[in-house]
């Protein structure tokens, strides 16, 4: 099943480049700022718990500013990706009653394009970093590991929600609800070790927890990701990519008579 998809992807790699192209420029030209409010998005995110936390409550940390910002660059990636991934398939109707493309392709365009957005994000997010005083080391190295993982994690779940899209068109309203909550119930606001130590297990039971600790701990922390863990989502991504893979397989035909 996988071979067969990697098989499809290679011979589709001209489409992929241009819809992706095509996709990028769609997004950046609907605003001024264009894919810079990927950017600025976080930043007001920052400045105003910034404001509640430390200024009005007289919390948080003196690193709060490198806590919210590492948090809100990687979530912003997350939801991003759930959301899009939502109407991958339903939104393009009148290429699918023309044509056959596998379907995959369209949710690794959606993907290709908010990791573009994110590498971009991650290059201003790396200067506030430096600008900030923190010191880098080796094990900024990990980064792409993680980011690759964390892209394989997303890709298994757009598909099941590419999938969802079609028949039931009111699931990218409810995941935009899900990613905000998404964001309370993982340390996007604080640092896992100001957690009680009985509630860590629960938080770690989302899996945007590990991926966060890992993005934190190369960038910020200067420690080796957490292996494990990361281990561990990628065997589960696999699976989810798998069964994600023969879902779209058995229901190719479905997609076009639906929509």
């Amino acid at each position: 099943m996988l071979l067969e998809t990697f098989k499809s992807i290679k011979a589709n790699k001209d489409l992929i480049y241009h819809l992706t192209a095509s996709d990028f420029k769609a997004n950046t030209s609907r605003t001024y700022f264009g894919f810079t409010w990927w950017i600025l998005d976080p930043i007001f995110y920052m400045a105003v718990f910034y404001l509640l936390v430390v200024v009005i409550l007289d919390r948080g940390t003196p690193n709060y500013p490198v806590v919210i910002f590492t948090g809100l660059i990687p979530l912003k990636f997350v939801t991003a990706c759930l959301v899009d991934g939502t109407n991958a398939i339903s939104s393009k109707g009148n290429i699918l009653q023309q044509v056959y493309i596998p379907k995959i392709i369209f949710i690794l365009v959606r993907l290709l394009v908010n990791c573009i957005k994110y590498l971009i994000s991650v290059v201003v997010l790396i200067l506030f970093l430096a600008i900030y005083g923190i010191d880098f080391t080796w094990n900024v190295l990990y980064f792409p590991v993680i980011f690759i993982i964390n892209a394989i994690c997303l890709l298994g779940v757009m598909i099941y929600l590419a999938h969802l899209g079609v028949f039931l068109r009111d699931i990218k309203n409810m995941m935009q609800y899900i990613s905000r909550v998404l964001m309370y119930l993982s340390p996007v606001l604080f640092e896992m070790s100001t957690v009680p130590e009985k509630l860590v297990p629960v938080l770690y039971l989302n899996p945007f927890t590990t991926f966060l600790e890992s993005y934190r701990d190369v960038l910020v922390y200067g420690k080796p990701p957490e292996f494990l863990p990361l281990f561990l989502l990628t065997v589960i991504s696999v699976a989810i990519l798998y069964f994600g893979l023969r879902l779209l397989n058995k229901n190719e035909k479905e997609y076009a008579k639906v929509i």
